[in-house]
């Protein structure tokens, strides 16, 4: 069985929060910015109990900062600055290869090789 962990609100970025691609136009981000408004304000389903006070207003006042800063060209490309440095910087701690270009391997000294796989064997002796 396949569960589903959702992110909280804090977690998201403003372009999760508004539920729009980071290449939405202008249109897009105000559309998605009144539904997201509309949905967390007074008197919505979500004030009727399905999320909590607290968290229906965390969640506005989130869709309202997310809304301030994508909505303006010179604040949207500073972000969209801060989330690129931040994405590259999880890259980096990534265990896996995270590009498709040609991997260049470089040439050793002779005998390099067998030493390393003596270590290898050796560590995995002791296990």
């Amino acid at each position: 069985m396949m569960t589903m962990r959702l992110k909280k609100t804090e977690d998201m970025n403003f372009y999760e929060i508004l539920n729009v691609p980071p290449s939405a136009s202008q249109q897009d981000i105000e559309h998605a910015y009144s539904v997201g408004k509309y949905a967390f304000e007074e008197g919505s389903l979500a004030h009727y109990g399905l999320v909590d006070k607290e968290e229906r207003e965390s969640t506005l006042s989130r869709i309202e900062e997310a809304f301030k800063t994508l909505s303006k060209p010179r604040k949207r490309r500073r972000y969209d600055v801060r989330i690129l440095k931040i994405k590259s910087e999880a890259d980096e701690d990534a265990y896996f290869r995270t590009t498709t270009e040609r991997m260049v391997i470089e040439e050793v000294e002779p005998g390099t090789g067998a030493r390393f796989r003596d270590r290898i064997r050796r560590i995995f002796r002791r296990s």
